[in-house]
């Protein structure tokens, strides 16, 4: 199993597309952070929650790194190699479990750290007076971070699970972007995506959900691990029996 995980976390270092993902995801948010924080107009209270909060982009990006674990590997043909590598493959899919938990935390942990490091000064460089304390900003980095981190294990099961990578990858950003904006235009559902959606949850455990009728934070965060274990349960039920062969 470690020399599997190693394998994982060896293709994750040395993989432009991760680079790409990452690095990319990372450069938005503190471009945005930036120029928010030097150039917002904010109201009297809560201006350091909102900005800290743009470090939540990242979580769409630990989703489509996640799927990428799993795809590029189908798409480029390496899964063959891999199982003949790993023959058990709730064993590889294990690895690229822990891998893209991994990944996904140190992504988020890294954009929830920059946000904080850029906009935290520059807003005392505003005379802007600080409203939250710093436990309130470590729960914003502890959330981002695990609200990555399992967004990554759903996106490895959704690679597991679709295989197409570019077919997995428009399928989860168009249900986040698309069918869940359009379910709440049904009356009264619009509380139940808030409360009880995968994107709900991930919002509540990163602090940056708006509705009040959103969980609570280790609500939310059980909630998306739950997701996250359905998803890669489903993912290692697909592959178990599939024919991967080029």
């Amino acid at each position: 199993m470690s020399r599997a995980l190693a394998a994982e976390l060896f293709k994750l270092r040395t993989t432009r597309t991760s680079w790409g993902v990452t690095l990319g995801s990372l450069a938005i948010v503190v471009i945005i952070s930036t120029i928010a924080a030097l150039a917002g107009d904010f109201s009297p209270t809560d201006q350091e929650a909102d900005l800290l909060e743009i470090a939540g982009l990242v979580q769409i990006f630990a989703l489509v790194l996640g799927i990428l674990i799993v795809a590029t590997e189908f798409r480029h043909g390496t899964i063959t190699p891999s199982l003949l590598a790993v023959p058990e493959r709730a064993r590889l899919v294990v690895a690229k479990l822990v891998g893209a938990l991994a990944a996904g935390a140190l992504l988020g942990l890294l954009a929830a750290g920059l946000c904080a490091v850029i906009v935290l000064p520059l807003l005392s460089s505003r005379d802007i007076a600080a409203e939250l304390d710093s436990g309130e900003v470590v729960e914003l980095i502890a959330g981002n971070t695990a609200a990555c981190a399992l967004y990554a294990a759903i996106g490895v099961g959704l690679g597991a699970v679709i295989r197409n990578q570019v077919g997995a990858i428009i399928g989860a950003l168009g249900w986040i972007f698309l069918i869940e904006p359009l379910l709440t235009l049904i009356p009264g559902f619009e509380d139940v995506i808030t409360r009880w959606f995968p994107t709900g949850a991930a919002n509540a455990l990163a602090g940056t959900a708006t509705s009040s009728d959103a969980l609570d934070q280790i609500p939310a965060g059980l909630l998306l691990a739950l997701y996250a274990a359905l998803f890669v349960a489903a993912g290692l039920f697909v592959l178990r029996d599939r024919d991967v062969s080029a």
